[in-house]
């Protein structure tokens, strides 16, 4: 069998786990193709890649795709050797068995090379060293004198003018040198070990682990655990358990919440889950209604939905900022009485003020609004330093909020949450029958997702139906807290 060549990326796989190297090298169909999120972030990496180039007017291209490997190499040679270029583009390089495509190689005035990894983050991570000391390895290989390399960020300080981006302060480089050339022994030994992996006749058995998720998910995690036996309520429910008490159970064999010994030190809300199994009911604390009771009339329930663009799009942003684009609100004005108005920027220019011109109107200055977490109250003053001629009324809407989920937390806990107060886990236990598995849109990252990619398209139908599912996702999330309310109402003392 002839053994692949080894990416940069295919490194990191192996890096991480052995088994995920041997399904991307041979059996890459195990893993499901991207969602709206996944690709999201594919197409954000492209976009940061694409402005980082820009920072080099005059900068050489190295066009050629995976499948023409050769002539990238060659025209990667013959640029170099010409001298011609000051900067390359995805010039590719090949060193026993490896080969990389960088992201930006640069001529030193004083001789060599830097190298430059782009991420589409606004900070320098951990993770992203051993992606440019695998780099550094097959280049000086190859015989290049590289000299320095970096990592290629967002600014986060920087605030776009609304007018022109400044390349320059947009990205920032963060040396990784040294820690990089600290690597490169351990890089030729994970090289030489992949390598044989993948020349052997079967694929390495390798358990599911927290190596699963550590530094990425892995796409084959389903396709790994499909056999796999779970328990019922495994001590993965219990919520905000450290990873000291955590070992210390796997060591003594224990899986199940319900076979925790009384005297194992749990935390007052991780005993309350350990009691609602052990004993398969709700377990209510307090009194709810109390609770309840200070919502004043008529009752708002407010949802946003947001997006967080790598590369500002609004004056007076920086990259990743959170961006309210969509709100919902239901108004229950008595108990068989329930109105919904919503708002969802369908334009290309900023968002917030149309948004909390809308807001103000659809909440009135009377109730209070109910939301599921602390997020809405974010957002609220976030809207309120970016609008700031409206920023005295938002702060009264601020005001009036009154946060559903404390009141789970504190008060209400059922086996099926399964260790979790999200909506989402919430819902289908408090209100029978009501979920989202029928709406198209159905989770946060997703909305996002889908809506920058609205943003972009030229299909006007598309786009419209895009528009739709994300208010019906929106609208869904609010009516999901009425309900909730409601089913809380209901519950006994």
């Amino acid at each position: 069998m002839r053994v692949p060549t080894l990416s940069k990326s295919r490194y990191l796989s192996g890096d991480q786990c052995h088994l995920r190297l041997w399904y991307d090298s041979y059996e890459r169909d195990l893993a499901p193709p991207p969602d709206a999120s996944l690709q999201a972030v594919f197409d954000t990496g492209h976009e940061v890649g694409r402005l980082a180039c820009e920072r080099h007017p005059g900068g050489h291209y190295v066009a050629h795709d995976y499948r023409h490997v050769r002539d990238a190499l060659e025209e990667t040679r013959r640029v170099i050797e010409a001298g011609t270029a000051s900067v390359l583009f995805e010039p590719a390089f090949r060193h026993e068995g490896v080969l990389v495509r960088v992201d930006i190689l640069e001529r030193l005035p004083g001789g060599g090379w830097r190298l430059g990894e782009v991420k589409s983050t606004a900070e320098l991570k951990s993770v992203h060293v051993p992606d440019v000391a695998v780099q550094l390895w097959v280049l000086r290989g190859a015989g290049l004198d590289v000299r320095e390399a970096a990592v290629v960020t967002l600014n986060s300080d920087y605030v776009y003018d609304g007018v022109r981006l400044d390349l320059d302060a947009l990205f920032q480089n963060h040396s990784v040198t040294d820690e990089a050339e600290a690597l490169q022994e351990t890089v030729y030994a994970r090289v030489r070990e992949m390598l044989d992996m993948l020349g052997g006749p079967v694929a390495p058995a390798i358990a599911p682990g927290e190596h699963c998720f550590t530094p990425y998910d892995c796409p084959y995690y389903a396709h790994c655990t499909r056999d796999v036996v779970w328990p019922d309520h495994g001590i993965g429910e219990l919520p905000f358990l450290h990873a000291s008490r955590r070992s210390r159970l796997e060591e003594e064999g224990i899986e199940e919440i319900r076979d925790i010994p009384s005297e194992f030190p749990l935390t007052s809300l991780q005993t309350i889950v350990r009691q609602a199994v052990q004993e398969q009911r709700a377990i209510v604390r307090g009194d709810i209604a109390s609770e309840l009771a200070r919502l004043a009339p008529p009752a708002h329930y407010l949802d946003f939905e947001t997006f967080k663009p790598a590369i500002p799009r609004y004056a007076g942003t920086h990259p990743f900022q959170t961006i309210p684009f969509q709100f919902s609100v239901h108004t229950e004005r008595a108990e068989a009485s329930l109105e919904h108005t919503d708002y969802l920027h369908e334009y290309d220019d900023d968002p917030r003020p149309y948004v909390v011109e809308r807001l103000i109107g659809a909440v009135g200055t009377e109730g209070s609004i109910c939301t599921y977490s602390h997020y809405e109250r974010t957002m609220l003053n976030a809207l309120a330093v970016a609008v700031p001629d409206r920023a005295e009324e938002l702060t009264a809407i601020s005001g009036r909020l009154f946060d559903l989920l404390p009141v789970i937390r504190k008060r209400y806990y059922h086996p099926e949450f399964r260790g979790s107060f999200s909506i989402k886990n919430v819902l289908p236990v408090l209100v029978p029958g009501m979920g989202y598995g029928d709406l198209e849109v159905s989770d946060g990252r997703t909305a996002s997702a889908q809506y920058m990619q609205a943003l972009r398209s030229t299909d006007r139908r598309e786009r419209q139906q895009t528009f739709d599912d994300l208010r019906a996702y929106c609208e869904r999330d609010t009516l999901a807290m009425v309900r909730l309310r409601q089913a809380l109402g209901a519950i006994p003392a």
